[in-house]
């Protein structure tokens, strides 16, 4: 399965953000909540279908406008969770009950290689859903495992699976690299001083 997705900084440079969880890369196929429309992935039914192929291989049916209608609900919702967890705040009730909502449909269910008969294809409904139960997943794991970015000028919002819960960068070689390039350079100027 695809995880991550790839994003382009403020100056035009391409850089693999993985937020360490499915459901947050579904989040990120929107703005996230920054008031930025340049990262709208999923203008039509086709961009969620191919969104959903790309990570459960072939599907049953494409999407249509009213399950974009519905991907779109179920993104806000965990945009709200996820933002809530990351500072540390209780999510909204209504919010919780939504995607617990979500989390209740039948999802895709899980099928082991090498029998004889071949699992059935994904729908964008279990599809949807099985996004829902992971994100039910991963904000049970606590507040502490949902995160911002540590560097100043980003803040985006990742899921910290490392087993000590250390992970400090959206990505290593982003915002990791230009802290580092940045202290690495403050303390160079300091000792010429």
């Amino acid at each position: 399965m695809v995880s991550g997705q790839w994003f382009v900084d403020s100056i035009g440079a391409r850089w693999h953000f993985d937020s360490g969880a499915l459901c947050l890369d579904f989040a990120y196929t929107g703005d996230f909540g920054y008031d930025n429309p340049a990262w709208e992935r999923l203008h039509s039914p086709t961009d969620l279908s191919a969104w959903l192929v790309e990570r459960y291989g072939p599907l049953q049916d494409t999407a249509d406008s009213d399950a974009l209608s519905r991907a779109k609900e179920l993104r806000s919702t965990i945009t709200a969770i996820a933002r809530a967890r990351a500072d540390d705040t209780a999510p909204a009730p209504s919010q919780v009950d939504a995607l617990n909502s979500w989390a209740a449909h039948p999802d895709i269910p899980p099928t082991l290689a090498g029998g004889t008969v071949a699992p059935a294809q994904a729908t964008v409904a279990r599809a949807l859903a099985t996004i829902a139960r992971d994100a039910v997943d991963v904000f049970a794991q606590g507040p502490s495992r949902i995160r911002r970015c540590a560097s100043d000028d980003c803040g985006l919002v990742f899921f910290d699976g490392s087993r000590p819960n250390s992970r400090r960068w959206c990505s290593m070689q982003h915002c990791g690299n230009r802290t580092k390039v940045r202290t690495h350079r403050n303390r160079t100027k300091e000792i010429r001083s």
